[in-house]
């Protein structure tokens, strides 16, 4: 993987300037005897502010400078969401920069002979300077493309691509260059057809991908499939539109926990590492956030009518969601800066530790598809605490509790009912213990 630096191309502008980057991807020459290696300096076409570029962390600066001008006029929560947004989405695009250099230097490597420098220079071009690229190019022949080409296509051409979403394409994009690799041939939008959409579950499916993982990927065959058809006007095996080229998928044994052992939760004494954890967990319990949200909420985000309002990272939505006692000691144990979120990978680890600890051990039978043979395991229940448990156990105990279901939509961001019903977590005897309740059953009575 190639190491790159950013650098400032002014470090005394006054104005914005741009960002050069040496990237250093194993190309050297030999001198006496020694190794001299070759960075490629690239100059970006990201500016920035010098006051506003962290050097040592290689990113911008965390401040509200960033923010949007007439935010400072709404209020210090408005600002401090704009700044956060326009500051992560530039780091983003420093993210995306590196994510291509490594996929064109792996795609110029021929028998570990590493492209040079015009050559990658060329293909970052073709991205960040695309003018300069086709200017002696009257039109671009889409006909010709195959499905990484246009995968390609797409990844350059689109501004509005999230990080995640870029990341998705380039898994497919090495899929199907592993799969034509095998097969031989290349995949193009005339030969998608559904034989190429079996062959290739199936070759995902022997690669030990789950029924979901498989969907994901389909799903993006599908809409690049799509996008050839409907915006390049390419001639595309219409197959992708038929009701048998739908994305695999199955049911996950997702679990949620109930209110009794989200107390058992609360009341537990832990060490500060699990502390941190058990109550950032326990905020996402009692407000449906998710986890890319709880370490934005600042005291800011309170309102004086007891209620957290943020803008949520993913949909960029404002929600509000009222604040439980619970919430609140959480807030004033922290004088309202919350522990610092580490990595979810990390964060689910202890996350089970402290379920275990909660003696959250009900034995729950899971059961998934590995390399399409059905699998079937009893584990404990601590084993499948995850971060997003938190949201599954907020929307299934409000439901639970007769909170009315488009209510808890509103907080939890999904569009129809049915797929919100989907979504919570009630077993048959959550579901009989709901309708003791109900008047049906109450009415009856017993005729002698």
């Amino acid at each position: 993987m190639a190491k790159i630096r950013f650098y400032l191309t002014n470090k005394r502008a006054k104005g914005e300037t741009k960002l050069y980057c040496f990237i250093n991807y194993g190309l050297y020459v030999e001198e006496k005897g020694k190794k001299k290696y070759l960075p490629l300096k690239y100059t970006t076409p990201f500016q920035v502010l010098p006051a506003l570029w962290n050097a040592e962390n290689n990113r911008a600066k965390e401040t509200i400078k960033w923010a949007d001008a007439d935010k400072f006029e709404i209020s210090q929560s408005a600002v401090d969401e704009s700044a956060r947004e326009n500051r992560n989405k530039f780091n983003d695009s420093l993210a995306v920069l590196e994510l291509n250099v490594n996929r064109i230097i792996s795609k110029l490597t021929v028998n570990n002979r590493l492209p040079r420098h015009e050559q990658v220079k060329k293909e970052l071009d073709k991205i960040y300077y695309p003018d300069k690229v086709i200017a002696n190019v009257t039109e671009i022949d889409y006909q010709s493309f195959d499905l990484i080409q246009f995968i390609d296509h797409l990844i350059r051409s689109k501004s509005d691509l999230k990080l995640t979403t870029i990341k998705s394409y380039l898994v497919v994009r090495k899929n199907l260059q592993e799969y034509q690799k095998k097969h031989k041939g290349s995949v193009t939008p005339q030969n998608a057809n559904i034989d190429f959409y079996n062959s290739f579950v199936s070759y995902l499916t022997g690669k030990g991908l789950s029924k979901n993982t498989i969907g994901t990927r389909i799903k993006i065959v599908k809409s690049v499939l799509a996008y050839a058809n409907e915006k390049k006007g390419v001639e595309v095996s219409q197959d992708y539109k038929l009701k048998s080229f739908a994305k695999p998928r199955e049911e996950t044994e997702s679990v949620y926990l109930t209110t009794d052992e989200l107390s058992r939760i609360y009341d537990l004494t832990l060490p500060k590492s699990l502390d941190n954890v058990r109550d950032l967990f326990l905020i996402g319990c009692d407000t449906g956030l998710r986890f890319s949200d709880l370490s934005r909420l600042k005291k800011d985000n309170i309102n004086s009518d007891n209620t957290i309002s943020i803008t949520t990272q993913k949909t960029v939505k404002k929600v509000v969601v009222p604040i439980t006692p619970r919430v609140r000691n959480i807030f004033e144990k922290y004088d309202y800066k919350l522990p610092r979120v580490i990595s979810n990978q990390k964060f689910n680890q202890f996350l089970k530790e402290i379920a275990r600890y909660a003696e959250i051990k009900e034995p729950v039978t899971i059961t998934k598809t590995v390399k399409g043979m059905l699998v079937t395991r009893t584990v404990s229940k601590w084993e499948l605490v995850t971060s997003h448990t938190a949201r599954r156990s907020f929307a299934t105990n409000a439901f639970l509790n007769d909170v009315p279901a488009l209510a808890i939509m509103q907080i939890t961001g999904h569009r129809t009912e049915s797929a919100f019903m989907k979504y919570i977590r009630m077993s048959p005897k959550d579901n009989a213990i709901k309708l003791q309740s109900h008047k049906f059953f109450t009415q009856m009575a017993v005729v002698k």
